[in-house]
C-alpha cells in the first residue's frame, strides 16, 4: 500500500498556502489595532505579536489558545515587579497566579475579574481543547443519511458526468427526510464545527480585542519605566 502524503508539490503548496494567508491577512486586519503598544517586556511583546498574526492569518484557534496564555504571562509579570522570582512563577498555573495576586493586593477589582472570567472561559477551555464546553448549547439542524458513502459516490459521478450541480446532489442526499435538531451531546462532530464557525464569525477577534484593551491599560498601569529623577544642580 503506497504511503499517503500530506503534500507533494512543495513549491505548489506554499503558493496554496501564501494565497490563503494573503485573503485572511485581507480581510482580518481591517478589524486589528495599528497602534504600537506600552512597554512591555519582550517575552510580552512577542506573546502579544503570535497571538495578533495568528489571528490575522486566520489561525483562529491557535491565536485564542496564545491569548490565554498571553493574558497568564502578564499577570504573572505583574507578580515578578513586585518581587517573586521566576523559579516560583514557572510553577504557578493560572489559578495559583491568580491566587497569589489576590494574596498580595496586586491587582484592583475590575482587573482580577477579568482575568479570572478568561481563565475560566478561555485559558483553561482552549488549553485543553474542551470542545464539548466551547460548544455547549448550539444547535444545528442534522439530517440522518442511511449508507451514506455509497450515496456520496454516486452523486459524486452523477456532478462529475455533468448530469447535476453540487447543489442539487446535495438536495438529492437529503431528498424525503426529515432533519433533527441535535446538539453536540447528540452528535460528537458538531462540537469541532460549532467551536469553529463560533471562531470564525466572530469570537476570535472580539476576544483578542478584549485582551488588546486590557492589556494596554494594564500595561501603562504597572509597567511604564519609572522616569529617574535629574540631578538637582
Amino acid at each position: 500500500m503506497d504511503k499517503m502524503l500530506l503534500w507533494d508539490n512543495k513549491e505548489e503548496l506554499i503558493e496554496l498556502r501564501l494565497k490563503e494567508i494573503k485573503k485572511n491577512l485581507d480581510k482580518n486586519l481591517n478589524g486589528l489595532p495599528k497602534d504600537e503598544l506600552p512597554f512591555m517586556e519582550p517575552h510580552l511583546r512577542a506573546l502579544y505579536f503570535q497571538t495578533y498574526f495568528l489571528l490575522a492569518e486566520g489561525s483562529y484557534n491557535a491565536s485564542l489558545v496564545l491569548g490565554g496564555i498571553f493574558l497568564e504571562n502578564i499577570t504573572k509579570e505583574r507578580l515578578f515587579i513586585q518581587g517573586i522570582k521566576d523559579e516560583e512563577l514557572e510553577e504557578m498555573n493560572f489559578g495559583r497566579t491568580l491566587q497569589k495576586c489576590e494574596e498580595m493586593k496586586s491587582l484592583d477589582k475590575e482587573e482580577f475579574d477579568f482575568l479570572r472570567n478568561k481563565k475560566e472561559k478561555l485559558r483553561n477551555p482552549y488549553a485543553h481543547y474542551n470542545k464539548m464546553k466551547l460548544s455547549h448549547g448550539k444547535e444545528y439542524y442534522i439530517w440522518k443519511i442511511e449508507n451514506p458513502v455509497d450515496k456520496l459516490i454516486r452523486l459524486q459521478e452523477k456532478v462529475n458526468k455533468g448530469e447535476i450541480t453540487e447543489a442539487q446532489a446535495r438536495q438529492e442526499l437529503i431528498k424525503g427526510k426529515e432533519p433533527e435538531i441535535m446538539t453536540s451531546k447528540d452528535f460528537r462532530p458538531i462540537a469541532h464545527m460549532a467551536k469553529t464557525q463560533l471562531e470564525e464569525d466572530g469570537l476570535a477577534l472580539s476576544t483578542f480585542l478584549e485582551i488588546d484593551k486590557f492589556a494596554r491599560v494594564f500595561a501603562e498601569k504597572y509597567f511604564k519605566p519609572k522616569e529617574k529623577q535629574k540631578d538637582e544642580i
